[in-house]
């Protein structure tokens, strides 16, 4: 096979796509190389599934970790297995672009799989991987409305950067992938840390030019290497059957529209699809017409009639354009959780619960490239009966890890610091009805949830979606806070969420071939006007974090300890540490940085574990004073624990100012006594002086021949191992 390449600059970065080598058995394949990151697309169609009623696209993101030489971890498994999240969540990406500029009537089975081979961990894999999948797809033979590029934008020392490396990352304050296809944007996704609105759009406006010129590319390429488009028999219904079911149907579907229930479309849609099945029931016993036909072509009615009204400014539930649906809100809602908040916008339900855990509790996540930890979660958990349908009930579908990432990414920006607050953070919605954008409505009781729980979140964030019906680029409207019917049969779901101030987290996803700039920006208006609403609302119930955390949560304290404090902290085989935790009745989780976390559920148990760890670490001074207890006493002098797990020798010496035979005349174990940090010997053991006792304890005379315990040889005495702290055994 011939090897064709073509090089695509991206600012100043390059991408290299070939073909013609790799997985000879495809549609088409492509190999695309940024920097040393290597994805390999394949792309190939299978033949028309008239069992489904919608496009039979599947997109995998296959991410191994050997691209970014890691053996998978664990003791027993090591094959790479099973899908990530965040795999899933590029998949996505991918997908949410290229499924609309697919034909309409095509449907085809088309399965697209996007390999990471080689991670340099420095370059991006999500934008080579959609490239190569849509450069695929450009010189296939696949019918494809293309070509279509992604641009990623951020914002690293106030300046908006193309492309920037995983380094500079780091330092952005947003990260934008934007993807743009011949009749303009067609995909946003977004995370940002509270920009405003005139950034995001110039970011966009960056992306979009860049894209189109990385289209020209593609198309260009394409006329040299690809593949003639095969003709396709359309699998929609017919015109004439569209007309026939329409003058069948009309007065019901506007008799349905103008009744305009919220939540009701479900059941009054089908209905009419169940009276056209019943009326067509001789003709589809004997093939003459199509179920899935049929149900296509009420679909399209309603569709166009919804439509035209809307383009009147008339809404399904006769709402203002730019109105929002009643909300409802709660915080506290449930008993027993760390923190818990119900909202519910029109027929759309959402209960978020917070639960709060120590930072060991924190999530382990590998990749090609390499391991991370995320400290901060949400869930998204919507059941069957969400929709008022039968269904299965078990792992989240990818529908579900997008909806959580969304909203997990709009409170990101808000989340305290580790330093700030040292605690996991798991935040869960469980969706109690669907009805339109359930996502915005989890962003929305996840702020309240936080603040419930008492996490003292730095801003209040809310979301909302616009939709769109345009009849051309300049014939169109838009719509606040979109139903489900709207959601529907309109033609874009434009997710924006944030705080007053700014952007933290944008998701668009279109059902036209595009969207232009001028759209784009009208949409930021009218998602930050109803944004600010929502948030007039939230804070009408709670204005700010409770002041104390959840009585049902875990309280947690940081103590930083010294390098070479950890190991005696930690103790042989870690008695040390799980004496203090049996002690006091605490956990006590120690990283590799020193920082140690103690967390129960009890606040005065935890200063007591922490005061005796910072005992355990303190460097004293020469000089200090302390009020010791003795806890043992031999015949050259008292063991004195001047701080918990700290001990000392007194020695007899420094007890009187003469001879003392016996110390244990004088001191006893349990005794407490002043003492104070007298100096160090040669093995930087503590000494300890008494002046006070010694001043009160003159001194005996010494009989004849007796060694003079002040001077001889108890002088140089080095005490046991462990002598100089106090071994703690767990309590029997």
């Amino acid at each position: 096979m011939e090897i064709n390449t073509k090089e695509i600059l991206v600012g100043d970065k390059k991408i290299t796509l070939s073909t013609g080598k790799l997985a000879p058995q495809t549609n088409a394949s492509v190999v695309a190389q940024y920097g040393n990151t290597t994805v390999l697309a394949t792309v190939l169609m299978g033949k028309t599934d008239d069992s489904k009623d919608y496009f039979p696209l599947s997109i995998e993101f296959v991410d191994k970790l050997y691209a970014g030489g890691i053996i998978k971890g664990g003791k027993w498994m090591k094959r790479d297995g099973g899908q990530s999240d965040t795999a899933v969540l590029f998949g996505r990406i991918i997908d949410r672009s290229l499924r609309p500029l697919f034909p309409t009537d095509f449907l085809n089975e088309v399965q697209i799989i996007t390999t990471v081979l080689s991670n340099d961990k420095n370059h991006d894999v999500v934008v080579p991987a959609f490239t190569a999948a849509a450069a695929a797809l450009a010189i296939s033979d696949i019918p494809f409305n293309g070509p279509v590029s992604i641009v990623r934008v951020g914002l690293v020392d106030e300046k908006l950067v193309l492309d920037p490396s995983t380094q500079d990352f780091k330092k952005s304050n947003l990260d934008l992938l934007v993807c743009t296809g011949p009749a303009g944007v067609n995909m946003i996704e977004c995370g940002a840390n509270i920009i405003p609105n005139d950034i995001a759009l110039k970011a966009i406006e960056l992306a979009k030019t860049t894209g189109d010129e990385i289209n020209k590319e593609i198309a260009a390429w394409a006329k040299v290497c690809g593949k003639e488009k095969i003709k396709y028999e359309s699998a929609g219904p017919s015109a004439e059957l569209i007309k026939e079911i329409d003058s069948k149907i009309k007065a019901d579907v506007e008799a349905f529209l103008e009744a305009g229930v919220d939540g009701a479309h479900m059941i009054g849609q089908e209905k009419i699809v169940e009276q056209v099945l019943e009326d067509y029931k001789a003709k589809i016993e004997s093939e003459e017409v199509s179920k899935n036909h049929l149900i296509a072509a009420v679909d399209f009615v309603i569709r166009k009639y919804l439509r035209e009204r809307t383009l009147k400014n008339i809404r399904y539930d006769h709402r203002k354009m730019d109105e929002i649906r009643p909300l409802t809100i709660e915080a506290g809602a449930l008993p027993c959780v760390h923190g818990s908040a119900f909202f519910q916008r029109g027929l759309t339900q959402a209960i978020t619960v917070a639960t709060l855990a120590p930072l060991a509790d924190k999530q382990y996540l590998e990749d090609s490239s390499g391991e991370t930890t995320k400290r901060y979660i949400h869930y998204y958990s919507a059941q069957p009966f969400t929709t008022g349908q039968l269904g299965r009930v078990g792992r989240p579908g990818r529908r579900e890890i997008g909806h959580g990432a969304l909203a997990e990414k709009a409170l990101i920006p808000v989340i305290p610091s580790e330093e700030e607050f040292p605690y996991t953070l798991v935040l869960t919605s469980e969706i109690m009805s669907q009805n339109g954008s359930s996502s915005m409505a989890s962003t929305c009781g996840s702020t309240m949830s936080l603040m419930d729980a008492g996490v003292p979140i730095k801003d209040k964030v809310a979301g909302i979606s616009i939709g769109l019906v345009a009849e051309t680029d300049d014939n169109y409207v838009l719509i606040t806070d979109i139903a489900g019917v709207e959601d529907h049969n309109g033609d874009m779901d434009f997710k924006i969420t944030g705080t007053r101030t700014g952007i933290t987290a944008i998701q668009l996803d279109i059902k036209r071939a595009g969207l232009t700039l001028k759209m784009i920006t009208e949409t930021f208006a009218a998602s930050t006007k109803a944004r600010l609403q929502i948030l007039d609302k939230m804070e009408s119930v709670l204005a700010a974090p409770r002041a104390q955390l959840s009585e049902f949560a875990p309280k947690i304290t940081m103590v930083t300890l010294p390098e070479d404090k950890i190991g005696e902290v930690i103790g042989s085989g870690g008695k040390t540490i799980k004496a203090l935790m049996e002690k006091y009745q605490v956990q006590i989780d120690i990283d590799d940085f020193g920082k140690a976390s103690i967390s129960a559920q009890n606040q005065e148990n935890i200063d007591k574990a922490a005061y005796e760890i910072e005992s355990m670490i303190k460097e004293v001074q020469v000089g200090e004073d302390y009020e010791g207890i003795v806890t043992r006493v031999e015949n050259f002098g008292a063991f004195i624990e001047f701080l918990p797990g700290r001990e000392a020798l007194l020695h007899v010496s420094e007890m009187t100012g003469g001879f003392l035979s016996d110390p244990s005349s004088i001191i006893k174990v349990g005794d407490h006594i002043n003492v104070k940090i007298a100096g160090f010997n040669d093995n930087h053991q503590i000494k300890l002086s008494s002046p006070e006792f010694k001043a009160a304890h003159p001194g005996e005379a010494r009989p004849e021949g007796q060694m003079d315990n002040r001077t001889g040889g108890f002088r140089n005495f080095t005490p046991p191992r462990g002598d100089n702290r106090r071994e703690f055994r767990p309590r029997r």
